[in-house]
């Protein structure tokens, strides 16, 4: 499994928009915290919004925000909105999609590591990744202050 670029910039809007839920985030602050290309991001949060994940609003006020809780999104959330449901092979997309799902000896085994990535990532939400990040991020700023 390798995740697009597309899906690594979308967790990186995701979480610093967890980071202040509620709030819109203009999407100069989003690109210059994340360090995301102007075109990439207008991208990203174009697919967020189609998949519901976030809210976006034009104008002097206007940005992005997040359409639900931080303690409601999960990685897998963000994650297949960007990149669709996840398959680690062609035999886990839909049964019959491969002709030898059914005696394949490794399909068992495809099946039950796409469940332990699944979980994985449902266990991970936003809320957890921005506390995370924000406790980094003051720790390094103690750090320089020395």
């Amino acid at each position: 499994m390798h995740l697009t670029r597309e899906a690594d910039y979308a967790v990186r809007v995701m979480v610093e928009l967890a980071g202040s839920p509620g709030s819109i985030v203009p999407s100069r602050t989003i690109q210059a915290r994340q360090d995301i290309p102007p075109a990439y991001l207008a991208k990203v949060v174009q697919v967020l919004r189609r998949g519901g994940l976030v809210r976006t609003s034009r104008g002097a006020g206007g940005g992005v925000t997040l359409a639900s809780p931080p303690e409601q999104i999960t990685l897998r959330h963000v994650i297949e909105a960007v990149e669709g449901p996840l398959a680690l092979n062609l035999c886990l997309v839909a049964p019959g999609a491969c002709p030898r799902d059914r005696f394949c000896p490794v399909h068992p085994v495809w099946w039950r590591l796409q469940g332990l990535v699944i979980r994985e990532l449902e266990s991970v939400h936003l809320k957890d990744l921005a506390g995370a990040c924000w406790s980094v991020l003051a720790r390094e700023q103690e750090a320089s202050s020395c």
